[in-house]
């Protein structure tokens, strides 16, 4: 009776992993991106440090000469500070839809700011993104985008576990890219940096998220250029609820844990967690001045 029952497990599970790697491929035709790679995958020399907005950042932006030899990733907004024109990052990551469909005036000021840029810069979006979006970065002839996968699948069975390592190698498949620091440091791994390093990364939204009497989850939105408190709101506009919040939390966390499965499967690729204070538990911790020697 229990081999009866392992071997129904075992079709079962057969059959929902390879449902499941099914929907996951269906996104690249529905998107004609038709399974191309457009990322080089050339072993870059230089370490890589991937900047999120968060507060901690501006506790090096004033050592921002003790970074040699060092190339920079940077995410969403960073384009209208002063930082990001400082630095020259050579990586510049996308995944909301906020910066192909509102027209905010920081939303445009991104947009307007692209095509400023003189320095070689590859610009990394999701392939759902609509293809004037890509087209209007090229306008600016030292900026190359590349377009990642954003499509997850969570197999069962572990030979279509080691089978996944090889899709996100391929720019098949990816981890929930949930958030952006997900999307670039998979970008940049797809890129061939092979010494990562995560910067302004804190996290911890569990501290600066509560629920007012509208029953509407506020969150207090901290960067390291200002912080403001807002109701959060999914694409549509409408307030999200609690569980909706903390099922996307997971799902960023989890991603974490996928991106080092895929450095340890790559061999030659190490990802390290310099900020302090960050709720991401999947990467080797590394104080600040230990990762620039």
């Amino acid at each position: 009776m229990i081999k009866f029952r392992h071997i129904i497990h075992l079709f079962i599970a057969i059959f929902t992993d390879f449902y499941g790697l099914l929907r996951s491929l269906f996104g690249q035709v529905q998107h004609n991106q038709w399974f191309r790679n457009e990322f080089p995958f050339k072993a870059q020399a230089n370490k890589l440090f991937v900047l999120g907005n968060g507060k901690s950042l501006s506790d090096v932006v004033d050592h921002i000469e003790m970074f040699e030899d060092t190339d920079f990733g940077v995410v969403n907004n960073s384009i209208n500070t002063e930082l990001f024109w400082e630095i020259k990052p050579k990586l510049y990551t996308f995944t909301d839809r906020d910066y192909h469909t509102l027209q905010r005036e920081d939303i445009v000021a991104v947009r307007e700011n692209i095509l400023k840029i003189d320095w070689p810069i590859s610009i990394c979006i999701p392939y759902h993104y609509p293809k004037w979006f890509g087209e209007h970065c090229k306008q600016n002839p030292y900026v190359t985008v590349y377009k990642y996968n954003s499509q997850p699948w969570y197999p069962e069975l572990r030979f279509n576990q080691k089978l996944r390592m090889h899709l996100f190698k391929h720019n098949i498949l990816a981890p929930h890219c949930t958030n952006v620091m997900v999307a670039a440091i998979f970008s940049s791994m797809l890129i061939g940096y092979k010494r990562i390093f995560i910067l302004g990364a804190e996290h911890s939204w569990m501290h600066d998220i509560r629920v007012n009497d509208k029953n509407e989850v506020v969150l207090c939105d901290r960067h390291y250029y200002g912080e403001k408190e807002r109701v959060w709101v999914d694409y549509d506009g409408m307030p999200i609820k609690i569980t909706d919040l903390t099922e996307s939390l997971t799902s960023t966390f989890r991603s974490y844990y996928d991106l080092e499965e895929f450095s340890q499967f790559l061999g030659d690729t190490k990802i390290c967690n310099c900020t302090e204070g960050s709720y991401i538990d999947a990467f080797e911790r590394l104080r600040l001045d230990h990762s620039l020697n």
